[in-house]
């Protein structure tokens, strides 16, 4: 890997998945259990709350910072780059994709449904215990998938700048090999 472009993705992938991995597990750690032991109508009241409040922008530019990080660095993997680094930053992509694809496809729906609930109203007691645990559940794996793709990009990022220390990454200076890198 010698693009400037792909080693600012991974840097920028593996703190953007970092951050977001920490904002997960606190949720399945401490949020969610502490909700879970309010009354259910307390509970499903401040999750409410929160889930209004969840789209502000230093969470979502880490959420889709993250994702647009990985899918370059997923592009430049199936583009050749079949480097140790390129095989790390795909994979770390790859598993913050994944945990990106759970949360459009299961924890927004889940979230959607629950902002239609009447927190006092007693068939909302079902719902709210049955999205106690689902999310939780989910909500885990997407931490494990955040921090396991912090992992593999910090991995892939040292590789690719061991690399450029030996010398088998040496920077393009050229412009015309720099602008065929940052598209290979």
């Amino acid at each position: 890997m010698n693009s400037r472009l792909a080693m600012a993705a991974s840097v920028f992938g593996a703190l953007t998945a970092g951050a977001t991995a920490v904002v997960y597990l606190n949720f399945s750690a401490r949020v969610m259990p502490s909700l879970g032991r309010m009354a259910n109508a307390a509970g499903i009241a401040r999750m409410q709350s929160f889930n209004r409040t969840a789209e502000q922008g230093p969470f979502m530019f880490c959420f889709f910072g993250a994702a647009l990080a990985g899918g370059y660095l997923i592009y430049r993997f199936a583009r050749g780059d079949r480097s140790t680094a390129g095989v790390l930053l795909a994979a770390g992509g790859a598993a913050y994709l994944l945990g990106f694809l759970l949360t459009m496809v299961y924890n927004v729906p889940l979230n959607d449904r629950l902002a239609r609930l009447d927190p006092h109203a007693a068939s909302s007691i079902g719902v709210w215990r049955d999205y106690l645990s689902g999310w939780t559940a989910a909500n885990t794996v997407r931490a494990v998938l955040s921090g396991v793709a912090t992992l593999l990009l910090v991995g892939g990022s040292v590789a690719a700048a061991q690399g450029r220390a030996s010398g088998s990454a040496a920077p393009v200076t050229d412009p015309h090999r720099v602008s065929a890198d940052v598209l290979r």
